[in-house]
């Protein structure tokens, strides 16, 4: 599995290395699982920041996508994205076509789970302002099950090509550990950063977040439902906006 998990990694650095050459910055929030249902999924996620320091308080960052899990190993989404930089007006920046592909299978209630689940994901952004950067996003999902403990993590791989005045592939986290309180209730806790440049890593330099969190699924009938999550993030370096609030709602349909 570790061999594997490996190989992936290296593939997805040759990918982005051979099609850009500048990087991008990488604020993830949200840690995505690589299990896929053949569903239809529509929602919204963001986060806002707060701070006592103008420059770094007030940002935020809305995206409204739709998504269906064409197969039960290929997932397909697209998203509309909306900024707003402290101190200016909320503003359409940026769509983003994303596709995520499951490399192991899932396994049902009543049978032994994987010692991991494994999947990878890669996105692309394109701007609506010709003048800003496309980027290209690539991630490694892990999941793994301990009863009603669920964790994920993902290693993010993000560069910008074209209008960007970066250089270098950048290297970035997000992780998830939750407990099934009830379907509906699962408490936990969120952490997401980024490590700057791969081949100059510099943690205090760049942004790291942890804090408590609240996610679940309300299941009206056996094919409508919503998932949502709900957290607040504390920042640990000095780059890091002090608290940051993190939300997502998705409506889905299984087909």
């Amino acid at each position: 599995m570790m061999k594997m998990i490996l190989k992936i990694l290296l593939v997805l650095c040759i990918f982005i290395e051979t099609f850009s050459t500048f990087a991008a910055e990488a604020p993830p929030f949200r840690a995505r699982w690589p299990m896929i249902n053949q569903e239809i999924e529509i929602g919204t996620r963001g986060f806002k920041t707060f701070d006592d320091e103008k420059s770094k308080d007030g940002i935020a960052k809305e995206r409204y996508g739709f998504g269906m899990g064409v197969t039960d190993s290929f997932f397909f989404e697209i998203e509309g994205e909306y900024e707003k930089e402290a101190g200016e007006k909320r503003k359409f920046t940026a769509y983003e076509i994303d596709t995520r592909y499951e490399l192991t299978k899932t396994r049902g209630w009543n049978e032994k789970p994987n010692d991991i689940d494994v999947g990878i994901s890669l996105g692309i952004s394109f701007p609506d302002n010709s003048k800003d950067a496309y980027e290209i996003e690539s991630r490694l999902l892990l999941y793994k099950n301990f009863g009603a403990w669920k964790s994920t993590g993902n290693i993010i791989l993000e560069q910008e090509f074209e209008n960007s005045s970066d250089s270098g592939l950048e290297i970035a986290y997000a992780g998830q550990l939750r407990y099934r309180l009830t379907p509906n209730i699962q408490p936990g806790v969120e952490a997401f950063g980024r490590f700057g440049e791969l081949d100059d890593i510099a943690l205090g330099n760049e942004q790291h977040q942890i804090g408590p969190g609240v996610f679940g699924f309300v299941e009206f009938n056996d094919n409508y439902g919503f998932k949502y999550e709900l957290g607040w993030l504390f920042g640990y370096t000095d780059s890091t906006p002090d608290n940051t609030m993190k939300f997502l709602i998705e409506f889905e349909y299984k087909y």
